[in-house]
């Protein structure tokens, strides 16, 4: 059972405009950054996870099979994935990830 799985795809103006109600409560989870290495923590702090999810466009949007919202950034390589959840008021950084590849957002097209 793949919890993280996308099962949904959401389109770039739909992220953007439930992101705008947002753009103040954003806070990242202690395990965002538990298991990183001091070098790592020193290059993604937690400003700059704020400021890549709050204004930079990701290439895909997609909704996982845990209910969680996943973000893809395309980077010089691979993509940085962010994993988060709209909370009542903010949005909380569950975690991120360094990928090489996208998941198939195709295969949602296709039922599978």
């Amino acid at each position: 059972m793949n919890t993280t799985r996308i099962i949904n795809e959401i389109s770039i103006d739909e992220f953007i405009t439930k992101l705008s109600g947002y753009k103040k409560g954003v806070v990242i989870s202690r395990h965002a950054l538990d298991r990183l290495a001091d070098t790592q923590r020193n290059l993604f702090k937690e400003e700059e996870l704020r400021k890549i999810l709050l204004n930079e466009t990701p290439h895909k949007v997609g909704i996982q099979k845990n209910g969680r919202y996943a973000s893809f950034y395309r980077r010089k390589e691979g993509y940085l994935r962010i994993i988060f959840s709209f909370k009542e008021t903010r949005i909380e950084i569950i975690t991120f990830i360094n990928t090489n590849y996208l998941p198939s957002f195709e295969r949602l097209k296709n039922g599978d």
